[in-house]
């Protein structure tokens, strides 16, 4: 995030707890999704009570990057 004089700014998890009436605001570990910024106890699968996604293989093997 930028502020107005040009410092960036680590983000902050942007969840809101209703039952508290603020936001989360927690800066570990935060990671941008497309709701916006959420800390590892609020990302969608967490609230959706699913299992984070775990990364795939990667690049296939028979693919090649393009040489031109």
């Amino acid at each position: 995030m930028n502020s107005p004089s040009g410092d960036t700014a680590a983000p902050d998890c942007g969840h809101w707890i209703g039952d508290e009436r603020r936001h989360c605001r927690s800066g570990t570990d935060v990671h941008r999704y497309v709701i916006g910024y959420r800390c590892p106890e609020h990302t969608p699968a967490r609230l959706a009570g699913r299992p984070e996604p775990q990364p795939g293989p990667g690049w296939p093997v028979h693919r090649t990057e393009d040489p031109s």
